[in-house]
C-alpha cells in the first residue's frame, strides 16, 4: 500500500489542495491508525492471520483516514456541532463490515448465514 499515495488522496479530499503540509504528520497518523484499525477487523473475522490490507482495500483506509482526521479533537464524542452546523459520527468502520468480512473470509458476505450439509 502507498501510503505516499494515500497522503495525497487525503489532503485532496480534506483541503482541495496539495501544497499545505502542516498537517502531513496528523494525516500520516491517521492513515497508520487507519491501517491498523482495519487489520485488526479483517484478522477478527480471518481464520489465517492477515499481516498486509489487501489493495482492493485501499478505498476504506483511504475513507477511515479521511474519518480520523476530520474527527480531530472529537474524539469520544457521537455528534459535534460548530457554526450552526452539526455532525454526528458512526463508528469507523461500520459501514465496511460486509466488505471487510468478504475480503477476510475470501468470499461474498451476503450478512445471511451457512448451511452445509454433511
Amino acid at each position: 500500500m502507498n501510503e505516499d499515495k494515500l497522503l495525497e488522496e487525503v489532503k485532496l479530499f480534506v483541503f482541495g489542495r496539495l501544497e499545505d503540509t502542516e498537517q502531513d504528520s496528523l494525516i500520516r497518523l491517521a492513515i497508520t491508525e487507519s491501517i491498523e484499525r482495519i487489520l485488526s477487523k479483517l484478522n477478527d473475522y480471518s481464520e489465517e492471520e492477515i499481516l498486509a490490507i489487501p489493495s482492493s482495500l485501499t478505498f476504506v483506509v483511504r475513507d477511515v483516514a479521511i474519518k480520523r482526521f476530520n474527527r480531530l479533537n472529537s474524539e469520544g464524542s457521537s455528534s459535534d456541532s460548530e457554526e450552526g452546523r452539526s455532525f454526528v459520527w458512526e463508528r469507523y468502520l461500520d459501514e465496511y463490515e460486509t466488505t471487510l468480512r468478504r475480503v477476510a473470509q475470501g468470499q461474498h458476505y451476503t450478512g445471511k448465514g451457512r448451511a452445509r450439509f454433511i
